[in-house]
Order: C-alpha cells, then structure tokens, then sequence
C-alpha cells in the first residue's frame, strides 16, 4: 500500500498555497482578512467574558514601505493550537457561530503575500512572539528555503482579562496589481472607504436593527509614500450612499406608499423628484432570512458626484478616475461585506439598475476560495428578489427621476439629431482596408464586431469558418463548422488533419472588448469549457491581470483557428485542468497585421 495523504510534500503544499493566493483577487484582500480575523477575536472575547473592556482595533498603513499592521483587544492565540493554525486550512473557527471566518485559508494568505510576517498574542494562558521570513520568495521560487515560525517568545502563564491582544505585521507585501488599483497608492480617505465598505469593519447589521452596532474602537494610520502621517477614527459600520446625502432629499418608499393613492400625479412629482428612494426589509427564501436594504437615486450622475465631492476616486491616469461609489447589487454575511455583487436581471427596462444600490444580508452565504463568487442558484436567488423590489420601485421612478424622457420631437429636431450623429461617426477611424465594405472601426457595440467577422469571413480575410446558427438569444452567439487546409493551421495541430483538412465544429463568443468575458464566466452565464474561440475588437491585459489571466501573442506553431492571435491563461485555481486557455481573434491586431503584410 501506499500512503500518499499523510506526508505532502513541500512541492505539494507549495502547490496548495499557490492555489490559495491565486483564489484572491481584490487589492484589499490581505486589509479585509486581518480586519476579519480581528473582528472575529474580539467577538469571542465577548461571548465568553462579556462586555467588560472596551476593545479597540489599531491599523497602521505604511504605503512607503508597503507594510500593513493591525492590533486588536481580542482573545488571542493560545500558543498551544498556533502552529496548526499556520498551517493551509488550518482553523478554530469552523461552523462557529460567532466566527465570520470558517476556511482556515485566510491566515495562510496574508503571510505568503508578505516577505516577512510577525506576530504577538496574548490570551488568557499563554503568550507568543515570532515571525516568519521569506515567505512569498519561496512561494515564488525565488528561494529554496522553507519558511518557518522562528519563536522569539513563547510562554505559558495566566494572564488579566483585560491584557488579552493579538499583533500582526506584515511587511514587504508583494505588489500583484496594477498600479491605480494597488491599496498603497491610494489616499487615507479611499482607505477608510474601503475599510468600511470590503472588510468586517464596515459592520452591516445596525442597517436592519439599529441596537445592533460594533461596540469597538477603531483607529487608522496611513503613512503614505511621501512619509507624510495621518490618524483618524473610523466608524466601525457600512457606508451607505446615504451617508453623503442631506436627510431631506431621502424617502422612505414605505412611508411615501401610505399616502401617496390620495396624491395626484402632479403632487407626486413635487414631493419625489430629485430625491432618493430606499427601503429597509426582509424575504424568507429557500430556508433562509435574507434582509435587503435597497437605495434608489434619482440619477445615475449622483453616485459619481458623491465620489468626486469626497476624494473617493481611483486615478487610472491623468484624465481618467474610477468613482468608488456606484449602484450594483452587493452581497454581506454575517454584518460583513464581502466584495461579492451579483449581476442585475436581464430584460425589463435595463436602463434603471445603475441607479439602484441593493445590499443583500444572508448569514448563510457560502463562498469559493477567496471570496470571488458564489453558486449560480444562490445568485439566481438574489436577482429574483432583487426584480421584485424593481417592480415595487418602478411605478415612483417617474417622479423621482431627474432625467425626464422625451414624450415627442419634431422633425426638425430630429434631422438636427441626425446629422449630428453622422458628425460624430464621419470622425470615426477607417479601418484602410481596400475594397472593404465595413469603412469604420467599431464604436463599442457587440453587433459591430459580429458584422466585422462576417465582413472579413466574406472577402475571404478570414478563412475556414463556416456558419450555423447565430444569435443573442442563445447561450453563445455562434455555432458552427471549421474547415480548413493543414498549410494555414500551426504545426502543433497539423496531426488533425486528415487528407490535408482539418474539420471541426466550434462555438465562438463575440465580445467587443475581450475582457468582459471574465464577468460572463464568473457568473455562470457562460461557461468556459463550450467556448472554443474568443472574438473581440480589442483587449485590454491590465484587465486580466486583475484576475490573474495572464494575455499572450499566440506563436504561430499553435494557432488553430485561421487568424487568432492571443492566447489567454488561467490560473490553476480555477481548477480547468489543461483546458485552462483559450485562443483570440483580436480583430483591431488582425487588421492592423492584413494592413502591414500589404505594405
């Protein structure tokens, strides 16, 4: 027999924590894990020694060093059980109630995206002090030295209730994300929002019952990378758009409903126009409470000027900022935000969901590895809701709106319309293409891509693809046949040919930017194995990177499908095996390559 569970080899759990680190993918991961593990701490404290101290949480972010420190008064580690708590899954958490955390995966990643990780912990028998080094070299093999919990101190002894703390640094923290997304290059004001909006600081149950708070001190440093120090107090509570609005421009639509059968419409309009909508309350669904909160604004605009009036904005570049605040549908457990939306309903009037803000609480959520996504079913489950709640809302977004639609137009105004939108598509660029009935580069459509790959299939720019089906309606847009000579496929694949010809049938997806795939496979709208080709105008690498997809120029040894040029590749914690990439026709590259052979 052969034992090939007991004794994993470094090799193996090397493996392991790669998977592991790879499963995260927000910028803030590392901050929301130790917020959570601290928050946890505390909240065991209190269930076994009730409210006789008052606790505190001290962050300290050092963006000049890209260090994260975080101490809090909770009941800390019993030096006992701490080595298996190092270990990948290891936990004392699991399906305790008073626990948000239940993985035992979070602690691994924060020390193996750190070169050096320290810890001290007293609990009520013991008290421990060390650290760890190198830890993300030898994840990386950059090293070959495996790390280990070097003690400094460790000690049994009895210690006071109200000396209990745990004491966390990590430091050297690997830099895996683009700049404008990275947590260190942002201002104090960006991190306290994403504390208290992406970790379990930012505490969701006051929402549903106002007696219901964290009763915790919580104090932030941000040092940022011109050394310059700023302390300030957080709430320790979730943000809601709310918070950045005068009292007097929110409606409670319960309250509003109570008298508004005796309103005319006129009356309506004076009373709700400009203003914002919410709603507090609750659904019990397939064995579960789900408590929503569900924010209306009368314009879409409002949640950029709620960012840019606050400093919440992400700078992409000098003449591009990402506002922080938006609508979307956002998921909590346990009165923690988790980063995890869902995706608004498909049909109805599409046009409205970005003025809602929705805020799902259901205890009994359950996550992958890394907190990204969760079951389609369980998706599914909050899209319904949420529909119900667009159709309460939409018979007061008339009157609320402050975007009023046009009711009629004349011919005049029309023409002028017209004309000026053939202004605006004569400025488009040409593609330079001789002979080729499609003048213009695509305009951010879908459609136009899917035209372009016709209209390059029918002057035979494009070779071996033959149509079956297409369409929207379908789970993919297009089905269909490949044929196509050996001599215009790669070498790696000429052994499927047979008499010279390579036939195959291929299901092909368009998208007009190639990063908006991703959202499509992470919310099980489309599912990565039936795709075989990907058909875009253009594509953006920093955006996969984001998840952790690398982009590659395809070599032409491994191009099958006539006129693919990337090739995209997936982590090995999405768990696809040797399937795990996916060829491109990026149809800008592909033009522009026709356009320089012609030269």
């Amino acid at each position: 027999m052969i034992d090939f569970l007991s004794q994993p080899t470094p090799q193996r759990i090397k493996r392991e924590i790669e998977n592991i680190c790879d499963s995260y993918n927000h910028p803030w991961d590392f901050l929301a894990e130790l917020c959570q593990n601290s928050i946890d701490a505390i909240n065991v404290y209190k269930k076994r020694h009730g409210n006789s101290r008052k606790h505190k949480i001290e962050i300290i972010i050092n963006s000049a060093e890209r260090s994260l420190s975080i101490k809090d008064t909770g009941i800390g580690f019993n030096s006992d059980t701490f080595k298996d708590l190092l270990a990948p899954h290891g936990t004392d958490k699991k399906n305790s109630n008073d626990t948000i955390g239940e993985k035992g995966v979070g602690l691994t990643y924060t020390i193996f995206i750190s070169n050096k990780y320290e810890i001290k912990s007293k609990s009520l028998t013991s008290y421990l002090d060390g650290f760890i080094n190198g830890a993300t070299q030898w994840k990386n093999s950059e090293s070959d030295n495996l790390p280990l919990f070097e003690i400094i101190e460790d000690l049994n002894s009895e210690n006071d209730l109200n000396d209990t703390f745990t004491y966390i640094k990590l430091s050297n923290i690997e830099d895996s994300f683009v700049e404008s997304d990275d947590l260190f290059n942002q201002s104090t004001e960006i991190i306290e929002y994403i504390i208290r909006s992406k970790t379990a600081i930012g505490y969701t149950k006051y929402i549903y019952d106002s007696e219901n708070y964290l009763d915790i001190e919580v104090e932030l440093s941000h040092i940022d990378k011109s050394l310059n120090l700023k302390k300030i107090s957080i709430n320790p509570s979730y943000i809601l758009p709310t918070a950045y609005i005068d009292k007097t421009n929110i409606v409670n639509i319960q309250e509003f409903k109570e008298t508004a059968a005796t309103l005319s419409d006129e009356q309506k309009t004076k009373r709700l126009q400009g203003k914002c909508l919410f709603k507090i309350g609750s659904e019990y669904r397939a064995g579960r409470n789900i408590k929503y909160y569900v924010f209306f604004a009368p314009s879409r605009n409002l949640y950029k000027e709620i960012s840019e009036k606050n400093n919440l904005e992400i700078i992409i570049s000098d003449n591009d900022k990402e506002p922080l605040s938006s609508g979307g549908i956002y998921l909590s457990t346990k009165g923690m935000p988790t980063g995890v939306t869902v995706d608004p309903p498909k049909g109805g009037e599409m046009g409205y969901w970005p003025n809602f803000f929705i805020l799902f609480e259901d205890d009994s959520l359950k996550f992958d590895l890394g907190r990204k996504s969760i079951p389609a079913r369980t998706a599914g489950l909050f899209k319904d809701i949420a529909k119900n709640l667009f159709s309460e809302f939409r018979p007061f977004i008339e009157y609320v709106r402050t975007e009023p639609p046009v009711k009629s137009i004349n011919a005049t105004i029309q023409q002028y319309e017209k004309n000026n939108r053939f202004s605006v598509i004569e400025n488009y660029a040409n593609l330079n293409l001789d002979d080729f009935k499609f003048t213009k580069h695509p305009n951010g459509q879908e459609a136009a891509v899917v035209a372009l790959f016709h209209e390059l299939l029918g002057a035979d720019l494009l070779k071996g693809y033959h149509t079956y089906e297409i369409g929207y309606k379908m789970t993919y847009d297009f089905w269909g046949k490949y044929v196509i000579d050996k001599n215009f496929v790669g070498e790696n694949y000429h052994y499927l040919s047979k008499d010279g010809k390579i036939e195959l049938p291929f299901v092909a997806e368009f998208k007009y930017k190639g990063e908006d795939i991703l959202s499509d496979f992470e919310a099980d709208i489309k599912f990565f194995n039936d795709i075989d080709l990907i058909v875009c105008w253009d594509i953006d690498e920093t955006k996969f990177a984001k998840k952790f997809v690398t982009v590659e120029p395809l070599p032409k040894n491994e191009v099958l499908y006539f006129g693919s040029n990337f090739k995209l590749s997936w982590p090995g914690s999405y768990n696809l095996g040797a399937a795990s990439e996916k060829t491109v026709i990026c149809l800008r590259q592909f033009i522009l390559d026709l356009i320089k052979d012609k030269k």
